[in-house]
């Protein structure tokens, strides 16, 4: 007897525990999605806002320092075409991303250190740096020129690769 009523009060409880997890698991879907829908349309305006950069023909991005962090923010589309579709990178997962989560742990601290060199002092620097080719995997030199604004409390770093002709 007492054995069945046990029982009936464990599925019970487990029944109504079961109840509000469904419903809390729903409420975090749904706040899930807003994120997600915030984050696209913050990505939306960040290639807006650089949109004297976007049909530029040189590769061009911004890096934005943030909590000891350096954040790549944008690239244009001369940078995706040139850098991103070898790697088989989307451009707007790209975004958000640090020098870190892309290259490897070398190169990543070479351009922290750079970067965050330049977000102290400001002065605008042309750096030789090279990064592995995706199609040969050999390490290609490029001639990087980096500038630094400081917009609002954000510092933002710009960098362009510039073309061989103009070195």
């Amino acid at each position: 007897r007492y054995k069945t009523v046990l029982t009936y009060f464990g599925l019970i409880t487990l029944t109504i525990s079961n109840i509000f997890l469904r419903r809390d698991v729903i409420e975090l879907e749904l706040e899930l999605q807003n994120i997600k829908n915030e984050n696209q349309s913050l990505i939306a305006d960040m290639v807006y806002f650089n949109r004297s950069f976007e049909d530029f023909p040189l590769p061009v991005w911004q890096k934005v320092k943030r909590d000891g962090k350096i954040v790549m923010q944008y690239v244009n589309k001369a940078y995706y075409e040139r850098y991103l579709i070898p790697r088989g990178l989307d451009r707007y997962d790209y975004m958000g991303s640090t020098d870190f989560d892309i290259y490897d742990y070398k190169t990543a601290t070479i351009f922290y250190a750079r970067d965050l060199s330049l977000a102290i002092d400001g002065d605008w620097k042309r750096f030789d740096e090279s990064i592995l080719d995706a199609e040969t995997s050999e390490r290609i030199k490029l001639d990087v020129f980096k500038w630094r604004i400081i917009e609002r409390k954000d510092t933002l770093i710009y960098g362009m690769v510039v073309p061989e002709k103009m070195k």
